[in-house]
C-alpha cells in the first residue's frame, strides 16, 4: 500500500488536553483509501473509512468535506492543508497520468535506441543502467519527444542533475525524431481519463506481484546453480539474464547474506594477483560505491577497448561483494574485539 498523505490534527478538550487525530490517504492495486482516526470515548483510537474506491475526484471531494466537518467540531491541523499543498496531490496524479501516456503511446523504435545508449553510457561509467535513467523515464521521452533543454526538464525523473549530465545526449537522440503533441504537457490531464489511470494501477500492481514471484523462483534457481558450482556463463543461461542483470541479482543474494564466495573465487582465478591488491587497496582508500575510481587506479588511467572494460567491471563488481562481506565480518569481529580488515585478500 502507498501512503499518499498524511496530516495530525488537535482539538483542545474540556478536561483532558489536546485531542490528536489524523487523516490518511492511500492507493493500492489502483484503489484510494481515505481514513480518519480519532480517540474514542474510551480513549482507544477509532478508525473512520470516508472513501475507498477508484475515483480520484470523488475520494478529493469526500476528503474537503470530511476534513470540513472535523474543523467545525474543533479539530486543527498541524500542518495547514493549504491550496499548495493540495495541488501537490494534483500534481503526483498528473505524474502518473504521464508514465500512463508514456507506456502507451512511446515511439518503440526511439525507446531502443534511447535505451541503448543508457546501456551502452552506464557501461562506460560502471553503473547500472537504471541510475542513469529507468526505463519509464525513456518510454515518456520516446512519447513526448522533447526538444529543449526545458522541455526536457518536463519529464518526470529527469530532474536538474540528470539534464545536466546526459541532457545533450538525449537531445541529440531527439533531434531526429517528430513531436507527436506540443510542450508543456498540461494537456495530458484531460487526454488520460481517471478509469483507464486506475485500470493501468491495477494492471501494473498485478505485474509488481507476479515479478516478485519469479524473482524469487528465480533466485532459488540461481542459489540452486551457485551451490553446484556454476560459473557466470552457466548462471547467464539457467537465470536467462544478461551479464550485467546476473551480476545485480549477485549482488542483491549478498545483501540478503547468502554466501557466493565459492562463485567469486572460481571467476577471479584468472585475475592477476596484483590488480586484485591494487584494487583491494583503491577500495579501502576511494570507497566501495563507485567501480570507476577503482578501475583507474587498478589500471593507472589506462584506456581499455570494449570487452576487456566489460570484462573489468565484471570483476571488480565481484571483488567488491568479497570486499563488503570482509568488512561486515570485520565489523562484528570488533564489537567481539577481534581482527581487522586485512589490506588485501588473494
Amino acid at each position: 500500500m502507498n501512503l499518499v498523505f498524511l496530516n495530525s490534527f488537535e482539538k483542545e478538550t474540556e478536561h483532558e488536553g489536546a485531542a490528536t487525530a489524523q487523516v490518511s490517504i492511500a492507493e493500492e492495486f489502483g484503489e484510494w483509501r481515505l481514513w480518519w482516526h480519532e480517540p474514542g470515548p474510551d480513549g482507544k483510537p477509532v478508525q473512520e473509512s470516508w472513501y475507498t474506491g477508484t475515483a480520484w475526484s470523488d475520494m478529493l471531494t469526500v476528503f474537503r468535506e470530511r476534513v470540513s466537518e472535523k474543523r467545525k467540531d474543533g479539530y486543527r491541523p498541524l500542518i495547514e492543508f493549504s491550496p499548495g499543498r493540495e495541488s501537490n496531490l494534483a500534481r503526483s496524479r498528473l505524474v502518473r497520468k504521464l508514465q500512463y501516456y508514456g507506456e502507451r503511446n512511446a515511439d518503440e523504435e526511439l525507446f531502443e535506441t534511447l535505451r541503448r545508449w543508457r546501456n551502452a553510457q552506464a557501461s562506460r561509467e560502471g553503473k547500472s543502467p537504471f541510475i542513469l535513467a529507468s526505463n519509464r523515464v525513456l518510454k515518456m521521452i520516446a512519447a513526448f519527444v522533447p526538444k529543449s533543454r526545458d522541455e526536457l526538464l518536463q519529464i518526470p525523473g529527469m530532474g536538474e542533475h540528470r539534464a545536466n549530465l546526459y541532457g545533450a545526449d538525449l537531445l541529440a537522440i531527439t533531434a531526429e525524431a517528430s513531436q507527436p503533441m506540443p510542450f508543456p504537457l498540461d494537456w495530458v490531464q484531460e487526454s488520460v481519463s481517471d478509469d483507464e489511470l486506475e485500470a493501468w494501477l491495477r494492471e501494473r500492481e498485478e505485474q509488481r506481484s507476479q515479478g516478485e514471484s519469479a524473482r524469487r523462483e528465480q533466485r532459488e534457481k540461481l542459489l540452486e546453480a551457485i551451490g553446484k558450482g556454476a560459473t557466470l556463463g552457466e548462471l547467464e543461461s539457467i537465470a536467462r539474464l544478461g551479464r550485467r542483470e546476473l551480476l545485480d541479482r549477485l549482488d542483491e543474494l549478498d545483501k540478503l547474506g547468502y554466501d557466493l564466495e565459492p562463485l567469486i573465487a572460481a571467476e577471479l582465478a584468472d585475475v592477476p594477483q596484483p590488480l586484485i591488491d591494487k584494487a583491494w587497496q583503491a577500495f579501502g582508500s576511494a570507497g566501495d560505491r563507485y567501480l570507476r575510481p577503482v578501475l583507474k587506479r587498478v589500471y593507472d588511467g589506462k584506456t581499455l577497448d570494449e570487452p576487456a572494460l566489460a570484462r573489468a567491471y565484471e570483476w571488480l563488481r565481484l571483488l567488491r561483494i568479497r570486499y563488503r562481506r570482509t568488512k561486515i565480518d570485520v565489523t562484528e569481529d570488533a564489537v567481539n574485539g577481534k581482527g581487522e580488515l586485512p589490506e588485501r585478500t588473494a
